[in-house]
């Protein structure tokens, strides 16, 4: 016979929390029960408040400001929100040298450190070319140009800016000692300890010289490491949800998470926020270096994940998928200005503004 699951309740407490149908202080309630004494129930009170029984009118209004803003999103969102909120980061002040030394001791004792590259030793490898184009374009220039693309031509993205932008996106541009942490990888984005756990996985579909397949990006010696040979247009615009703009460009990269890498510096939930942030760091430099490059870049997080995961051999649970960016040569303007959406260009009178 199936069990059913149950919580022991002391009848002294289920007393005490059938005065509160309505607003009631404390001190009312120690009036109102006969054979406690005061101290008794306003113990008792403070403990059934304690583990989320009872509510001070403060809560229940937070409560109901929670249930209208973030009705849309679920529960989901807001465990990921509030669960993160105000966790202390190592020690409460930077000054605490000693108890920063004392976690930092205790991380490096527990177990081997992630490496900071992902290995395919039985994969093909083909090697990209270093001489990598000059990136002269203005700042201002590249990022006022910068826009989703959705269009692009059939020509296929030169080997050159393709190399190019995956070097300046996702390769080390040095390397850094981090004492007890090993060496660490430092690139054009920045990350949250330099813990880089970020991972490229590149669709090719239309790059000069290079057979269309799924490659995985190698920054420890800028090369490509071949997953599958067979892939096709159709199969990697699915995974985005059909969206054309994946299934046309000429490259298409999947950016994932390698948990431990974080993990095992940073012990709270939190280092998921950054490890988002972290996607997104990745996510603006490579619409910006393709854009100074002469390319029509694109982003996406809407993709189907435990696909995405199949697809690319990862379990999504030691490795999962975050982010989509992909690149082509573009069809429409690359002025920055948007290629179907009218210019404002006149002034709005000031009845007709919301």
């Amino acid at each position: 016979m199936e069990s059913i699951p149950a919580t022991r309740v002391n009848g002294a407490a289920v007393e005490v929390l059938s005065l509160f149908d309505d607003w009631m202080e404390p001190e009312s309630a120690a009036h109102l029960l006969d054979g406690y004494a005061r101290e008794e129930v306003l113990a008792a009170v403070k403990e059934l408040h304690v583990n989320g029984l009872l509510q001070t009118r403060e809560q229940a209004e937070r409560d109901e400001a929670l249930d209208q803003h973030w009705k849309n999103w679920g529960p989901e969102a807001r465990l990921f929100l509030f669960g993160t909120k105000d966790v202390t980061y190592l020690a409460e002040e930077v000054s605490d040298v000693s108890r920063r030394e004392a976690e930092k001791n205790r991380i490096l004792e527990s177990g081997p450190r992630p490496e900071i590259f992902s290995r395919h030793p039985d994969a093909p490898v083909l090697r990209l070319p270093q001489a990598y184009l000059p990136l002269r374009r203005e700042y201002e220039e590249t990022i006022t140009s910068r826009r989703t693309h959705r269009e692009f031509l059939p020509d296929p993205v030169p080997l050159r800016t393709f190399s190019t932008v995956l070097h300046f996106t996702f390769g080390p541009m040095f390397f850094a000692d981090g004492e007890g942490f090993g060496t660490l990888m430092m690139r054009t984005s920045p990350c949250a300890g330099s813990r880089h756990e970020n991972e490229c996985y590149v669709a090719v579909l239309n790059v000069e010289g290079i057979q269309p397949g799924l490659y995985h990006y190698s920054p420890a010696d800028h090369s490509l490491v071949a997953l599958r040979e067979e892939i096709t247009r159709e199969s990697v615009q699915r995974l985005a949800f059909g969206q054309r703009m994946v299934g046309t460009a000429g490259f298409v990269c999947f950016l994932t998470a390698k948990i431990e890498r974080s993990s095992y510096k940073y012990r709270q939930g939190r280092i998921l926020r950054a490890i988002f942030l972290n996607a997104g760091h990745l996510g603006q430099t490579f619409l910006l270096t393709a854009t100074a490059a002469g390319l029509g870049p694109f982003q996406t997080d809407a993709f189907r994940d435990s696909e995405i995961e199949e697809f690319l051999g990862i379990d999504g649970i030691s490795e999962t998928v975050l982010y989509i960016v992909g690149a082509g040569i573009p069809a429409g303007r690359t002025d920055g200005l948007p290629p179907q959406i009218p210019i404002a260009s006149k002034p709005t009178p000031q009845k007709e503004r919301r």
